[in-house]
């Protein structure tokens, strides 16, 4: 008869902890070193002063003389002044203006750079350029051309018997010279995300299209709009948040003039700020500027993210009906 003789459950024992390394305690420090910089960048030059406009806002505030909470008196005045409203027209016209022919030439510029023709990266290049220039080296650049006695834009201009023109003192003029500008500088800008758009559409849905005998008009419609929607979006919101502030380009080539008829809403806010020192006044000015450029943003963001949201519901449906 054998005897089974019991065997002693071995005992088990957690492993020592493992107190961590000098080197695993810098490497869980190393990603704060890498945006420490960023942050600190951010706070100071950016969200500060941010907040501290806002708290200047609600003063009536004068260097040296004046400093007394008024609340949100600043903003009811400027709410409640015409002038205000006649920059704010301005600055929508302007805005509308330039936006819309920047898309519109921008489309037509990136449709053609799309094509396969020699030297076409040389000319790419050339186009790309305005954007990467400094606005106030731009400014002064235009400022020259369209000067109304020695500009060299009616210099040309004389060459097929048109006369001179007084670009930046008639009221039409001096609006349609800010929009020029704007227009050449940043439609490089749209063409560059309208390129990789176009660049983005598979070859295939073309040569298909071609061997269905499908009109060029048709072959953009269905093919090309369709890949091009985001795009369009995405330069609609960059261009429409940019030149809503603009400011460089009124300041330097047309002063504001004639008398203060092109001045922007961001000119407003200089001038109230600077040159007449009611700094609480300018404040309130640039922050109804970032509310109207927030409410446009959420607005185009809205409209850039509905097909996603609209594609995703039909892909849930179709789920769950399988």
């Amino acid at each position: 008869m054998s005897t089974t003789v019991p065997v002693p459950a071995l005992e088990t024992q957690a492993p020592p902890a493992v107190s961590a390394s000098s080197f695993e305690r810098r490497a869980r420090w190393f990603p704060w070193l890498l945006f420490g910089p960023t942050v600190l960048y951010l706070l100071v030059m950016s969200i500060f002063p941010l907040i501290y406009s806002l708290y200047i806002s609600l003063f009536d505030y004068t260097p040296g003389i004046n400093q007394t909470f008024v609340g949100f008196d600043n903003y009811g005045a400027l709410l409640s002044d015409p002038v205000f409203w006649r920059k704010a027209g301005v600055t929508l016209q302007i805005t509308v203006a330039a936006v819309v022919i920047e898309l519109g030439l921008g489309l037509l510029c990136a449709m053609t750079l799309n094509r396969r023709l020699p030297g076409i990266g040389g000319l790419r290049l050339i186009i790309y350029l305005p954007m990467m220039l400094s606005p106030l080296v731009v400014g002064y650049f235009w400022s020259f051309m369209l000067d109304g006695s020695f500009g060299v834009i009616n210099h040309l201009l004389s060459f097929v018997g048109v006369p001179a023109q007084q670009w930046t003192i008639d009221l039409t003029l001096a609006k349609a010279s800010i929009v020029l500008v704007e227009t050449w500088m940043w439609t490089p800008f749209v063409i560059l995300i309208l390129l990789a758009g176009l660049q983005s559409v598979p070859p295939a849905l073309y040569e298909a299209a071609t061997l269905d005998r499908a009109s060029g008009w048709m072959q953009f419609r269905r093919i090309t709009l369709p890949y091009l929607k985001t795009p369009i979006l995405l330069a609609l919101l960059f261009r429409t948040i940019d030149t809503f502030k603009i400011f460089d380009v009124p300041f330097i080539v047309t002063k504001g003039g004639p008398g203060d008829e092109t001045e922007t809403l961001a000119f407003f806010a200089f001038r109230e700020g600077f040159q007449f020192s009611a700094i609480g006044r300018g404040a309130a000015v640039a922050w109804l500027i970032v509310i109207v450029i927030n409410v446009l943003a959420t607005i185009l963001i809205r409209m850039l993210t509905r097909p996603r949201a609209q594609a995703q519901r039909v892909l849930d449906e179709e789920v769950a009906v399988a």
